[in-house]
């Protein structure tokens, strides 16, 4: 009987695989509260992508769409795994007054000269670069805002789970941004993390601060496929409760919900729908039952390449709509080819 469950989980991660041939990976338990999309490790190494550009429009309910120049830049290893990310924001908006001069034609005026306001942008980039070792485990996450770098080492044991992590601001002696030589470091954080098995499909996670004393604990439960279904926290020293829900149908995730109570009780919510050959198509983020946020994605049904996604604000009442960029490695991988 066990023998036949574990064939059964086997096809099941078998046919999932399958229909996940796509840019996105419809969130999974570890990433379905996360800020960063979650992209396809082996469909970008079997595509080859190199690179993945989003151009962003924002757009506010009764205006005219208006391109602010902002992007997001997502770059890839030979491995498909992300090794590079960065994105622009508006830090600063200047209004500049712009005077148009009359026009004349054989000394007749023919229009008058008028002004218009005109807003002008000042830009700043963040970036995060992403490191692993030869069984593709991230094992280094560097952010840089500005002169600005924090980054984070990470340990695992072989089963694959993060046993330590290290927290240090560093600073580049690089005369260029785009090479870091590492000058000095300090610590922020240590912490380290032990695992309970506690049956087959639970175990408990302990977290440890840099003395060595735990200040969280977590149980998590997984299904016989060996997806998350459930984590509880709890914080030892405090009265702060949080814990996560996830539902599947036929191994894909179609809804998250995060409880917590650390500012106030809040409920958060999303919900995923899928189109007919398993390609994400509509994503909601609810808070406290009410709704947020709507992203529907276009998704290329015969390449499976996500070509473009419109988020939806229904607080603020704005859209964004993103339109994804695509270079390749070449055959010799050494240069990429144009954007599609």
């Amino acid at each position: 009987m066990r023998c036949l469950r574990q064939l059964f989980s086997i096809i099941l991660i078998f046919i999932f695989w399958q229909n996940n041939a796509q840019t996105l990976l419809v969130p999974s338990a570890n990433s379905a509260f996360a800020p960063i999309l979650e992209f396809n490790t082996n469909f970008v190494k079997k595509q080859k992508i190199r690179s993945i550009t989003f151009d962003i429009i924002d757009k506010r309910d009764f205006q005219i769409a208006e391109d602010k120049n902002l992007m997001n830049y997502y770059e890839f290893n030979e491995e498909g795994l992300i090794s590079r990310f960065y994105y622009t924001t508006i830090v600063k908006t200047i209004e500049k007054e712009v005077h148009v001069q009359p026009t004349y034609r054989r000394k007749k005026m023919i229009s008058k000269g008028y002004t218009y306001n005109r807003n002008e942008y000042v830009y700043d980039t963040t970036s995060t670069v992403y490191m692993y070792n030869n069984k593709k485990d991230l094992i280094m996450k560097r952010f840089n805002d500005g002169t600005y770098y924090e980054t984070r080492y990470y340990n695992y044991d072989s089963l694959g789970r993060i046993t330590k992590e290290k927290r240090f601001k560093e600073t580049n002696i690089s005369q260029t941004k785009n090479t870091f030589i590492l000058g000095n470091q300090i610590l922020i954080s240590a912490d380290s993390f032990q695992y309970i098995d506690i049956t087959r499909g639970q175990y408990k996670q302990i977290c440890l601060n840099s003395e060595n004393r735990p200040y969280k604990e977590i149980i998590i439960n997984k299904d016989t496929t060996g997806k998350v279904i459930s984590t509880n926290e709890h914080y030892t020293v405090a009265w702060i409760m949080q814990s996560a829900e996830f539902k599947y149908e036929k191994g894909i995730l179609t809804s998250a919900e995060f409880k917590g109570n650390a500012n106030g009780d809040v409920i958060l919510k999303s919900t995923y729908l899928c189109d007919s050959t398993n390609c994400i198509y509509t994503e909601k983020q609810f808070k406290n039952d009410i709704l947020l946020k709507e992203i529907s994605y276009i998704t290329d049904p015969k390449t499976k390449m996500l070509n473009s996604f419109i988020a939806r604000d229904v607080i603020n009442k704005t859209m964004r709509i993103v339109k994804l960029y695509y270079s390749y490695y070449t055959v010799s991988q050494d240069s990429a080819v144009s954007p599609r």
